[in-house]
């Protein structure tokens, strides 16, 4: 069993938490911790985070002393005084020390639920071991579950799918024809995975002519899938999420993307048809996407940018059409001070 899964089974002291967290603690190690919350809202025996100064000064203005068994910062932090008195768990990187403290605390372990007497299960298919079926799921046919799946009520998955070991399909989540799930993924409810490719021409009276989308969705694993998110089919070959990418809700991918390892995607994002997206890519919300586009490997769109062209490993881009986000920023500074410059140049002009 996952340590920090194991730590949810008993009340533990401070140094065992920061053990199983990789912290360093500096304070007194036999203070009992009972949970995690956020900062100002902790009781005496919870844990919070304390990310930055300008959050730690934030509350100072608003309570005047704070009540915890300890707090997660960064060594920067640490000799803050405010804290000079607190015990303290410091981490290189704070935020990812909470999130380890979060799922210590919250993060149960699976717990098998059987498999529901109504399960509509296809000709062919088979569940692996310790599956928790719930009420209402269908599976087509030639189907193969892998082991301690979890399908919640509504589930449909159609012929010839594939879901690895330990995946979570939330309530209401269709997936299509031959698409394949990795292990340990999650689909969060309203996800629709094979639809069709958006892919028409027109005929010779000018009618709309459908183009058969023949392909499939590969998910590998460790992918999570926010609600309401629909990843297209591919015309031809795949559309491919690569491992460990994560998704907010409402995002559309088209057919034939390629979403590399590690990217994070943020809310009502679209990808056009064959965007090839690196891998530990920072999206944020509302961004749209020319078809057949890269981005390569770290990149960071910032929100509500239209990636018109193609964008290097690395680079910070922004803005409509897509440029470097310092560049955009400039500019954006500079339109706001159109107003007035035109009314210096009209004057400039009249004294001719």
């Amino acid at each position: 069993m996952d340590e920090l899964l194991a730590a949810f089974l008993y009340l533990m002291n401070l140094a065992e938490l920061s053990n199983l967290i990789g912290t360093e603690l500096r304070g007194d190690g036999t203070v009992e911790v009972t949970g995690i919350a956020s900062l100002g809202e902790t009781a005496a025996t919870q844990v919070t985070l304390v990310a930055d100064a300008a959050k730690l000064s934030h509350w100072l203005e608003h309570i005047d002393s704070f009540v915890a068994a300890a707090f997660i910062l960064p060594e920067k932090l640490a000799s803050h005084e405010a804290l000079t008195q607190s015990n303290l768990l410091v981490a290189k990187d704070a935020k990812l020390a909470f999130a380890r403290a979060i799922r210590v605390f919250y993060g149960k372990p699976y717990e098998n639920r059987g498999v529901s007497s109504d399960l509509q299960l296809g000709a062919g298919s088979t569940l692996g071991e310790s599956c928790s079926i719930l009420p209402r799921v269908t599976i087509g046919r030639d189907c193969s579950i892998g082991n301690r799946v979890t399908l919640h009520p509504g589930v449909v998955l159609g012929d010839r799918v594939k879901v690895g070991d330990d995946t979570v399909i939330f309530p209401n989540v269709s997936v299509y024809n031959d698409t394949e799930i990795g292990a340990r993924c999650r689909l969060h409810s309203g996800v629709v995975l094979g639809a069709d490719g958006f892919s028409f021409t027109p005929d010779e009276q000018g009618r709309q002519f459908k183009l058969l989308q023949v392909g499939r969705v590969v998910l590998e694993d460790d992918v999570e899938i926010g609600a309401n998110c629909c990843v297209d089919r591919a015309g031809f070959g795949e559309t491919r999420i690569r491992r460990g990418a994560k998704f907010d809700n409402l995002i559309q991918i088209g057919h034939n993307c390629d979403i590399g390892e590690d990217t994070v995607v943020a809310a009502l994002t679209g990808f056009s048809g064959g965007a090839k997206v690196g891998r530990n890519v920072i999206i944020a919300g509302q961004v749209g996407t020319n078809q057949h586009i890269s981005i390569g490997d770290r990149a960071i769109v910032t929100a509500r940018t239209g990636v018109t062209k193609s964008v290097e490993a690395g680079k910070i881009v922004g803005g409509l059409p897509v440029q470097d986000h310092m560049k955009w920023r400039r500019l954006q500074a500079l339109i706001a001070k159109l107003p007035e410059l035109f009314e210096r140049v009209k004057n400039l002009e009249k004294g001719k």
